[in-house]
């Protein structure tokens, strides 16, 4: 039983657990962690991985990064480019094309997807027609496994009807879009303005062409937020029946990302302030029906997600929460990252240098890193961590693993986080983690990181 609720633990308790345990960590999307790859040989690593992946045959995620953007939201944190020369995307696209024709190339036989997801910088900045042709393109190369997936994100300030049909009729049926906060102080300060009227009517546009998911993502930490005009955005977010929520913590990285240089720092909302907006968002959406996923998410109780949690399956990668466990992915794109059994591969990130190596070799890998065996059983603790909650007693590893006295001294290590009462032993000698201990999660899988400690140089975001 979860003895450590959040709604059953005065809220100064909480806020001065977090304000001690708020340090600068991993978001662990990934392990090991992007800041350790390097990019030695990892091309031909790659390539043969495809191979060996293509010779499975199982369903594979695709991702397809498509970084230009109308406007440029001070927040953003993604590899985005501010264009509106329909030139530059249309050549951007071309060479896509040829990506997939050259990563597909590599396979011994034909892969089909299981998910498909858009994401960038703005998935629907294209053309309509464009956006037909590079689905086109792709389906054909890669079509769909059964029961695929499609999903996109989304700016619903330039998304129209058009783009909507044309995702429609090529199976997306999973819509992610980008609100932040409904307050337009809060909008303005990070140039993002959109009202609730509008939210209502695109929302009602995409659940009337057939997209069975609608999920809204929400930022809290922005400037001029406060805990009042929040629980109004949560109130008009409730409305709208989303199916899943995204609520990301604001990482104000100005000496990183240029553009945020912008914010003014004096409108950002103090630590503690902060921290309530976390705290209202968590006990707002799981006393109005929605499940805690992760650490970040929500989702209604008949979510997939939801489900698989439940049974102990959730699974997490770059494109997000899934519930199809460990299905390998394959990115295209500018700085897209591909997740195979044995290696990560990230591709070059600036898109006009993306264009010259596709052009060039029809490869834009430029860095990534192979898994030993002690990554991939770190990646499966940290991931079982993360999406279902439990933590795994390492003393259950066959005794000639060389990881394991480290790993039983990871898990040692946290006993205090079970006297403050994050975790609490289950039944095979584990842990589970409580309502309590999600707003932690980054803090406790960071004992079972064996990069960490050499990273002092790398600046991460704050862990809540």
């Amino acid at each position: 039983m979860d003895n450590r609720n959040l709604h059953n633990i005065p809220e100064t308790e909480i806020l001065e657990l977090i304000e001690k345990l708020d340090v600068r960590g991993p978001r662990y999307t990934s392990y090991p962690t992007v800041p350790v790859w390097h990019a030695e040989s990892i091309r031909a690593e790659y390539q043969k991985a495809l191979l060996e992946t293509s010779r499975k045959g199982d369903p594979v995620a695709l991702y397809v990064h498509l970084p230009f953007c109308e406007k440029r939201c001070l927040y953003c944190g993604c590899n985005s480019h501010i264009t509106r020369d329909q030139d530059r995307i249309n050549t951007y696209l071309d060479v896509l094309e040829k990506e997939i024709l050259s990563v597909s190339s590599t396979f011994e036989q034909q892969l089909e997807h299981a998910w498909l997801h858009l994401g960038g910088g703005t998935p629907t900045h294209l053309a309509p027609e464009r956006l037909e042709r590079l689905l086109d393109v792709l389906i054909e190369v890669i079509p769909g496994a059964d029961k695929f997936e499609r999903s996109v994100e989304v700016d619903p300030r330039i998304t129209t009807i058009d783009h909507l049909k044309v995702l429609a009729d090529h199976g997306f049926k999973r819509v992610s879009i980008g609100l932040q906060d409904f307050d337009m102080a809060v909008q303005m300060a990070v140039r993002r303005e959109f009202s609730y009227e509008e939210m209502l009517g695109f929302v009602a546009q995409c659940r009337y062409l057939g997209f069975e998911s609608v999920n809204i993502d929400l930022i809290y930490g922005l400037p001029l937020q406060n805990r009042e005009s929040w629980n109004r955005t949560l109130e008009l977010v409730q409305l709208l029946h989303p199916d899943r929520l995204a609520c990301f913590g604001y990482a104000h990285l100005p000496e990183k990302i240029r553009h945020q240089r912008a914010i003014n720092e004096d409108q950002l909302p103090s630590a503690r302030v902060r921290l309530g907006l976390l705290l209202d968002a968590h006990k707002f959406f799981t006393s109005n029906g929605y499940t805690s996923i992760g650490f970040d998410h929500f989702a209604l109780p008949e979510d997939k997600l939801a489900k698989a949690q439940s049974e102990g399956n959730l699974w997490r990668n770059f494109m997000g929460y899934t519930e199809i466990r460990g299905l390998q992915m394959i990115g295209f794109g500018a700085s897209a990252i591909s997740e195979l059994d044995s290696l990560f591969a990230q591709n070059v990130p600036l898109p006009e240098l993306y264009n010259e190596m596709i052009d060039k070799s029809g490869w834009a890998v430029t860095k990534g890193h192979e898994l030993d065996e002690d990554d991939k059983l770190r990646k499966q603790i940290i991931n079982d961590l993360m999406c279902n909650l439990i933590i795994k007693n390492p003393s259950q590893l066959a005794m000639d693993n060389p990881s394991r006295d480290d790993l039983i001294e990871a898990f040692n290590s946290l006993k205090p986080f079970e006297e403050l009462g994050f975790i609490e032993k289950s039944t095979d000698s584990g842990y589970h983690v409580t309502s309590l201990g999600q707003l932690f999660l980054r803090n406790l899988a960071m004992p079972f990181d064996r990069y960490l400690p050499k990273q002092q140089q790398v600046t991460y975001s704050t862990t809540i």
